[in-house]
């Protein structure tokens, strides 16, 4: 027999599935036209029809994430045990089995996807009585989006410890990759500060913050992208991947940027897959707009958006139209046939494992600043 909480919860996703169809109010109308926009930036060959279905997926799994999140903060260990027994499995379980046999460090790469929460338990359940598994995040007081998390990841009592981000965090973080142990945490791309990388992420540059691939260099951290993928009912799937492998130069400067561009190589890769999934999905057409593109092709785009900014920049660096002459005066090569920029040198390149187990190429050199 269905314990009876578990299938008050299933009712309650239900109805608000239910909820959305039958609605066709003005507010419902303005949710599905502002993340229309970030739907057809990501996707810009996307029919309506096929818009708006995403649209609909991506506040069921929304509500279904709310939803499951409320309703395992409600349970004790013993609960929470059972429940993660029976509705969490994990694909994957060879790469876990590794970090759990090993004295190596890792860093868990948890992007806020599908049921996270439930993931980061089952994480915790798995390796918890091998290794601390400390989690690398704003408090609450900051970000709204991490309350709740401290009290509900302590509550299977074991296994876990939170590192909010804060004047001692670094130094907390590389002394637990020291003892061996594991960091949960994600390269930011909307609450930027410090140290910023730009890395292709959807045909477009964007700012990513540096810290996961930092604490890897320093903490010699192995980096597996982890994602719990809803399923049917309260049932979803924790899928670990391999730890991201990427050509190791020794030259922090240039590793950085290489290992945050893996990273995000392995990200879009599951957002194309199943973006619905994705919570900061509404807000991917801000994160792109006007981003420079990455293909070679689109050198004259790039150029024409330099050209229109040369009256401001002026404005406060006199030379700017020296420089702009200067990269006008610059040959561009494309050395591939596929649009791609060849450079003077082999182009540092990186790879992950998909699902599959098959090497997939991931994206293009990033730049720095």
């Amino acid at each position: 027999m269905a314990y009876f909480p578990e299938l008050v919860v299933r009712c309650r996703i239900a109805a608000a599935r239910a909820r959305l169809f039958l609605s066709s109010g003005e507010a419902a109308a303005m949710l599905e036209k502002r993340i229309d926009h970030s739907i057809r930036t990501v996707f810009p060959d996307i029919s309506a029809a096929a818009a708006h279905d995403l649209y609909v997926r991506h506040w069921v799994s929304m509500r279904k994430f709310a939803l499951i999140k409320q309703y395992l903060t409600s349970l004790q260990a013993d609960e929470l045990n059972a429940f993660l027994d029976r509705y969490v499995r994990v694909e994957g379980r060879e790469h876990l089995d590794a970090v759990v046999e090993s004295e190596a460090p890792v860093i868990f790469v948890t992007p806020h996807y599908g049921n996270f929460a439930a993931g980061c338990l089952k994480l915790i359940k798995e390796i918890g009585h091998r290794k601390t598994i400390n989690a690398f995040y704003n408090p609450p007081l900051k970000s709204r989006t991490s309350q709740g998390f401290e009290e509900l990841f302590h509550r299977l009592g074991y296994g876990y410890h939170a590192l909010f981000n804060d004047d001692t965090a670094v130094l907390k973080a590389l002394r637990v990759l020291k003892r061996g142990e594991a960091l949960t945490m994600m390269p930011d791309v909307f609450d930027i500060t410090g140290h910023v990388l730009y890395v292709p992420f959807f045909g477009r540059l964007i700012p990513a913050m540096a810290g996961t691939a930092l604490f890897a260099i320093k903490g010699r951290a192995n980096v597996i992208v982890g994602y719990n993928c809803p399923g049917a009912g309260l049932a979803s799937t924790l899928k670990l991947g391999a730890p991201i492998h990427y050509e190791r130069t020794g030259d922090v400067e240039t590793d950085l940027p290489l290992l945050t561009a893996a990273i995000f190589s392995e990200l879009e890769r599951q957002i194309r897959a199943a973006p619905e999934h994705w919570m900061y999905l509404p807000k991917m057409g801000d994160l792109l707009a006007d981003r420079l593109p990455v293909d070679a092709t689109a050198h004259a785009e790039w150029m024409g958006k330099l050209d229109n900014a040369t009256r401001q920049f002026a404005s406060v660096l006199p030379e700017w139209p020296d420089i702009m002459d200067e990269l006008k005066s610059i040959p561009l090569d494309v050395g591939d046939g596929a649009g791609h920029v060849a450079s003077s040198k082999t182009r540092p390149h990186t790879q992950s494992q998909t699902g599959d187990g098959q090497d997939t190429p991931t994206a293009r050199r990033p730049l720095v600043l």
